[in-house]
């Protein structure tokens, strides 16, 4: 087996890929660990639809990352340094592959793309390639010093902002520019966790880096939060696309990490950078609402969203030295001698806005034992729960409450 391809230092990432496709004979891409294309060699006519993708948008297509975390392509590469071999899917215009990843230690810094153009790589081509990822690391290595040196100045930038110091659009646009950022509308996002570990830092940039709907321009931690100041990428649907970016970031911690303990708001795109002060603090606001009350608002990422709970700070203020509801007290004075859960039902009825197949189901009875339940409430308050005013009043009295007790999990 010839190594000595590999035994010298490269003058750059484009000449280690092609000493990778020479030596193997066959197209080959180099990747960072969030799928941002770093390198490619060249190729004919017997390449690929999804390669064609990569390098014009200088990442892998969103579909593809998503069917590689289907197909366990992906956390397969995360978990091994042996190269890895992927047959054809045709719908995503994919032809065989072998990949592996570039590692040091259990981080994974990037991977390397084989296409098998006309034969299979053989286990020694195979071992050529092993080979390869273990030199390509001290190159990811100082790519990476690189990128951390720039990153710490551009979090600066974003305190400036966030903060208000840079005071004008102009000022801000013009360290914006220096930074080599230009976009006509921005925002501020906030991610906000119980805890912030190495792990989960790096899952969470994953999936904001290989989701295509929105570009992180700018992040830095604070705390248990992530800041970010992001730009959606197509300008007709920028609003949409700040939507479908954080549903689809929630749906894929959860699936991909089992981390269902994330809270994420926005504040609104600005084209006057002198209001994303504004954007920050209307994240920061949704955050640690959501924070607070848990799965009532689990859904609500924009400061309007917030509805009620919007206002739920400023009545709590008002009412802190007043009595609790009596409708409150006796329910729960009830639930406690009689070890039922009427309190519960209440709630979840009145956030329900009344629903009663939607509140049995939440609450797993038949629609008929919620009815009962409720005509005992009715008893127990003398509270007429289809008179709007009585309800909309009980139903704020009792967020007031659940407030006051602290954060709902």
């Amino acid at each position: 087996m010839d190594t000595k391809k590999f035994d010298r230092v490269f003058d750059s990432l484009e000449d280690f890929v092609d000493t990778v496709s020479e030596t193997l004979n066959c197209p080959v891409t180099l990747e960072d660990a969030n799928h941002q294309l770093l390198a490619y060699s060249s190729h004919d006519d017997t390449t690929d639809a999804a390669r064609i993708s990569t390098i014009i948008g200088r990442r892998v297509p969103e579909k593809v990352v998503n069917r590689f975390w289907k197909e366990g392509v992906i956390p397969t590469l995360n978990q091994s340094d042996e190269p890895l071999d992927i047959e054809d899917i045709s719908d995503i215009g994919l032809r065989n592959r072998v990949a592996v990843s570039i590692r040091k230690n259990q981080e994974v810094l990037g991977y390397i793309w084989v296409i098998e153009v006309d034969t299979k790589l053989t286990t020694k081509d195979k071992q050529l390639l092993k080979l390869a990822a273990s030199k390509a690391k001290n190159l990811l290595l100082q790519l990476n010093m690189q990128k951390k040196r720039r990153e710490k100045n551009h979090q600066e930038l974003l305190w400036q902002i966030i903060t208000g110091d840079t005071n004008t659009h102009e000022a801000t646009a013009k360290l914006l520019e220096k930074a080599g950022i230009t976009a006509k509308s921005l925002s501020i996002m906030i991610f906000h966790f119980n805890e912030i570990s190495d792990s989960l830092y790096r899952n969470i940039l994953y999936i904001i880096k290989t989701t295509s709907k929105v570009t992180m321009l700018i992040h830095t931690i604070d705390d248990n939060r992530i800041i970010c100041l992001v730009n959606p990428n197509h300008e007709h649907s920028k609003q949409a696309d700040l939507i479908y970016f954080m549903e689809t970031l929630q749906v894929q911690m959860k699936e991909r990490f089992n981390i269902d303990t994330m809270h994420i708001g926005s504040g609104y795109l600005y084209e006057d950078y002198a209001k994303l002060t504004d954007s920050f603090q209307e994240a920061q606001k949704v955050v640690e609402l959501k924070h607070r009350n848990g799965a009532m608002i689990k859904n609500a990422y924009f400061y309007h969203e917030l509805g009620v709970f919007r206002h739920l700070d400023l009545l709590l203020q008002q009412e802190r030295n007043l009595p609790i509801n009596p409708a409150i007290t006796k329910i729960q004075l009830y639930d406690k001698q009689h070890a039922s859960s009427l309190y519960e039902t209440l709630e979840v009825v009145l956030d329900k806005d009344a629903n009663m197949n939607e509140a049995a189901k939440e609450l797993h009875i038949h629609v008929n034992t919620l009815s009962y339940r409720l005509k005992r409430i009715q008893e127990i308050t003398n509270i007429q729960l289809k008179d709007p005013i009585q309800r909309i009043g009980l139903y704020l009295d009792m967020k007031l409450y659940r407030l006051s007790q602290g954060p709902r999990k």
